[in-house]
């Protein structure tokens, strides 16, 4: 009998990786809840690790640092990393490695030069949790182009029972726009992609530029104040850290066209959120879609619930659920662990990107 336990070392800076591979009872009564009234029978697809790879098993280690990863991996078969930067050097000694895998389809965090010298297949394996907020994104887009909140009315009163032409003021076609990301990652990807289906012009703002990707996506990269002053449509997906709180503040606001649609789905706090509501108060801006607040919980008084409520300011606000469901994160889990099975199984794996 083969008690060989194999060794999966995860370097994950966000806790994705095995968030989603819990037992039942690790979760609390209400994510148990809406797990059931999403999927009836969804008790049975909440899997630990140790059951999703039965009959196999293997041994599990978290590291938190270049360091710790550098002491463990000589033995490791397999290596999952999540938005961190892996120095080639160490992973160059993972002779061993049967698999070394990414969640998410941003990479650049792997060496390519050290999976060529080892020899050893890499996956990028992409996030439903990325798409979902890409697409939630979206939505809020074009609810605001199609004045979808305004038409409502119309049909509530019955008044297109009587006539035609019931079109509100500033019904836009998407391909008229142009669209400017905040960042250049996961998520902001679709949403380019999303764009060139509507024949919208694309550009972006990034520390990073990325010529490949620039040309692959149809994006162009311009200066931090042309994003602002250029979009018709401005939506950030920047992460949070000390150098981005609050870095859209006031100036950047008031460089934007008086018709823009500023949407965050990001982070509340990469936001003045006062001046975006003068701004939106004034009618410098011509609405936001916004899942995201600099206090969350929204607090009950905040004046964005007014603006909401008024939809002469073409307000959209959502309670931080673009990301979707809790089944969002079991996804992406199960997917990365799949991987690790069909190696265990013989198997070919899904996302190889080398």
């Amino acid at each position: 009998m083969n008690d060989h336990k194999p060794l999966v070392v995860v370097w994950d800076a966000v806790g994705n990786v095995t968030w989603g591979m819990r037992g039942w009872d690790e979760y609390p009564p209400l994510i148990q809840a809406q797990f059931l009234h999403e999927d009836p029978q969804g008790r049975a697809r909440i899997q630990t690790i140790e059951e999703f790879l039965a009959p196999h098993a293997v041994v599990v280690q978290k590291v938190a640092s270049a360091e710790a990863l550098d002491a463990v991996i000589a033995d490791a078969e397999f290596f999952i990393a999540h938005k961190v930067n892996v120095p080639s050097a160490v992973l160059r000694q993972g002779r061993r490695l049967r698999l070394v895998q990414h969640l998410g389809l941003d990479d650049r965090g792997i060496p390519r030069d050290a999976i060529a010298d080892l020899g050893v297949p890499l996956a990028a394996v992409p996030m439903v949790n990325y798409l979902a907020v890409a697409e939630h994104s979206w939505a809020l887009i074009l609810n605001h182009l199609k004045r979808l909140p305004q038409t409502r009315p119309y049909m509530q009163r019955r008044e297109y029972v009587d006539r035609w032409g019931l079109f509100p003021p500033g019904l836009q076609l998407a391909r008229d726009c142009t669209l400017g990301l905040l960042g250049f990652g996961e998520i902001a990807r679709p949403m380019a992609r999303i764009a060139k289906a509507f024949d919208m012009r694309v550009i972006f703002w990034d520390v990073a530029r990325f010529p490949a990707l620039e040309q692959a996506y149809g994006v162009e990269w311009v200066p931090w104040d042309e994003v602002f002053k250029q979009a018709d449509i401005l939506s950030v997906h920047l992460a949070l850290n000390d150098q981005t709180h609050r870095i859209i503040g006031e100036r950047e606001i008031g460089l934007m066209k008086p018709t823009a649609f500023f949407v965050n789905t990001a982070r509340g706090k990469l936001v003045d959120q006062p001046a975006l509501v003068r701004a939106l108060q004034e009618r410098r801006l011509g609405g936001a879609g916004l899942d995201v607040f600099y206090e969350e919980p929204l607090p009950v008084d905040d004046p964005l619930h007014a603006l909401h409520e008024d939809l002469s300011y073409h307000v959209t606000l959502t309670p931080h659920d673009a990301w979707q469901s809790v089944w969002t994160h079991v996804r992406d889990s199960q997917a990365i662990w799949g991987n690790v099975k069909r190696v265990l199984n013989g198997e070919p794996i899904d996302f190889r990107v080398a």
